[in-house]
């Protein structure tokens, strides 16, 4: 009777520790579900930019991530800094903007949403690039300035113009990351107003129609 009790605890610690790596806890989200899927494109236009970072809207967030899905919410909620689904805020801007992964390299560069990449530029070269980079410092944050899927830019934090319409006079629509606990979404900012902000515009866009002036 005793070896019969013995076996039953032998087996069922097995099971248990058989369970225990099988959690999918045991590997991180984007070593199960990422994968590598890039190429080299033409100049884009905003419209694609913008296309491509709504995606993002409702996933997760992670530090220094850059891979998510679509399915409108986080998959690795409470799990900061492990591997988990989304991108930060620099992140969904290199690939949102199509940037390259060598440093200061000109052209476009597309990204599947499910590749985990980030790009070598943080918030704080966005908020002060040098003249060597893809994108530029503008020279105000007015209205008339600025056009949707430029950025604004602090140290600490970067966001995407999402719209060029506007839900007051003092705010704008941000696509941005925002955070572990917010996730990644379009959220009411007053960046525009804000000096520690700056905004920051990516070279090289292709021509398309927009309402009123789109620079490129």
């Amino acid at each position: 009777m005793r070896r019969l009790t013995w076996v039953a605890v032998v087996m069922a610690m097995t099971v248990l520790f058989v369970g225990l790596l099988a959690r999918p806890g045991s590997a991180s989200w984007v070593g199960t579900y990422c994968y590598v899927d890039n190429a080299s494109v033409s100049a884009i236009t905003r419209n694609t930019a913008r296309g491509y970072a709504e995606i993002a809207a409702g996933e997760g967030y992670e530090w220094g991530g850059g891979c998510w899905n679509d399915n409108d919410r986080d998959d690795t909620p409470n799990a900061p800094d492990s591997g988990g689904e989304g991108p930060d805020c620099s992140g969904l801007v290199f690939k949102s903007w199509y940037l390259k992964l060598t440093w200061g390299a000109s052209g476009f560069q597309r990204w599947n949403k499910m590749q985990n990449v980030h790009g070598h530029y943080g918030s704080d070269t966005f908020h002060a690039p040098s003249s060597d980079l893809p994108f530029y410092k503008l020279s105000n944050k007015y209205r008339s300035t600025t056009v949707f899927m430029d950025a604004f830019a602090k140290s600490g934090h970067v966001g995407l113009l999402d719209t060029s319409a506007y839900p007051s006079s003092g705010t704008d629509y941000i696509m941005e990351a925002k955070g572990d606990y917010l996730g990644t979404d379009i959220f009411v900012e007053d960046y525009r107003y804000d000096s520690a902000y700056v905004a920051v515009r990516r070279k090289g866009w292709a021509t398309q129609t927009c309402t009123g002036s789109c620079p490129k």
